[in-house]
Formats: structure tokens, C-alpha cells, sequence
């Protein structure tokens, strides 16, 4: 049993692998954060988006809990987990719908602690950089339970800011041991 599975609220709707493209053009809020880490190359970027680490190095995150033993790919669920404030922790049930290691990653979440994500998608992909180095395309669509369509462009531009700081610390997960975390989990 995942922790805290009894207190979580189903999505409102999932979106699936075929529905990726559409909804993380339309969804009401939807950001979009391109970073370049000209000291990683792919593999190293690669693994820490990959790994139960990634957001890990923000202060609340606690990451990704994939599970144990089994290969990740399509149709993983995987938990994210972060401290909110002292009772209260947000996790996030999610299923991958594209593994393409070393390259993407797409996630729907199915469930939450808390209830306002109705439907939310994120995918990750990963590439060269001309200069040397790898880039990250980051987009994330949300569709809000009680706001249904309503727009919340708005608050794309603050949101990529955020984000864009956010992505400052993965570096340092590069050399925490990694490789051999990911290569167990992804059997490499």
C-alpha cells in the first residue's frame, strides 16, 4: 500500500499516452521551461530526471518512490512525496505513459493528498545542446478539479520563473551516486 493512500482524491480524469500531445497544448494552466546544463551530458541529465531524486534537492521534496525491484517503463506508478508543513505531506500517485530512456518522460497523475489537481501531465525531454552539454524541455498541463477549463494562463510566466529557479539544484544530484541507483531501478 502506498503511504497515505487512504487519504487521497482520485483525478478527475488521467489523460493517456495517445492524449499527451492535445493536452499539454489546451489545458488551462500549462508551463513550458527549456534549461540548459552545459556540464551534463544527456546520460547525466538523463538520470537524475529519471531517478527517485529528481526534485529531491528543494527543500519539502522528498522525490519519487518508484517500485521496488520492478523495470520502469510504461505504466509504472510511481509516488511523489513532498513535506508541506508539519501534518501535512502532498503525494501524488503518478503512471508513466512514455519511457524513452535516455530521452523522455511522460507522467499522468491518478491520485493526490490534496484535492484541486483534477488532471495533470507532465513530460521531460532530455537532448543534446550544440555548445556541449544536454537541455531540458520541461512542460507541465493542468486542468484544476473545481475550475474545469477555466484559464489560468496568467500565471504561466510567474510559474516558469519558479520552475526555472527549481531546476538550478538538479545539478547537484548529478554526483550523488546516482548511476548506481538508476541502473538497479531501470536495469541497465
Amino acid at each position: 500500500m502506498q503511504p497515505f493512500a487512504r487519504f487521497r482524491f482520485a483525478a478527475t480524469r488521467p489523460i493517456t499516452a495517445d492524449e499527451v500531445p492535445d493536452f499539454l497544448i489546451e489545458a488551462p494552466f500549462r508551463t513550458h521551461v527549456v534549461y540548459d546544463f552545459p556540464d551534463l551530458d544527456t546520460g547525466e541529465l538523463w538520470k537524475v530526471v529519471s531517478s527517485d531524486r529528481m526534485w529531491s534537492w528543494l527543500p519539502t521534496v522528498w522525490g519519487c518512490r518508484y517500485p521496488p525491484g520492478d523495470p520502469i517503463g510504461p505504466g509504472t506508478v510511481r509516488d511523489f512525496q513532498m513535506y508541506i508543513h508539519h501534518w501535512l505531506i502532498y503525494a501524488q500517485r503518478e503512471q508513466i505513459l512514455v519511457w524513452e530512456a535516455g530521452e523522455r518522460l511522460v507522467y499522468t497523475a491518478t491520485d493526490a493528498t490534496l484535492p484541486f489537481f483534477g488532471t495533470w501531465c507532465e513530460e521531460y525531454i532530455v537532448e543534446p545542446r550544440a555548445g556541449g552539454g544536454s537541455r531540458l524541455r520541461w512542460t507541465m498541463g493542468v486542468r484544476v478539479r473545481f475550475l474545469g477549463n477555466v484559464t489560468l494562463r496568467f500565471l504561466t510566466r510567474p510559474m516558469q520563473a519558479v520552475f526555472r529557479f527549481g531546476l538550478r539544484g538538479l545539478p547537484r544530484e548529478s554526483g550523488m551516486g546516482l548511476s548506481d541507483v538508476v541502473e538497479h531501478r531501470i536495469g541497465r
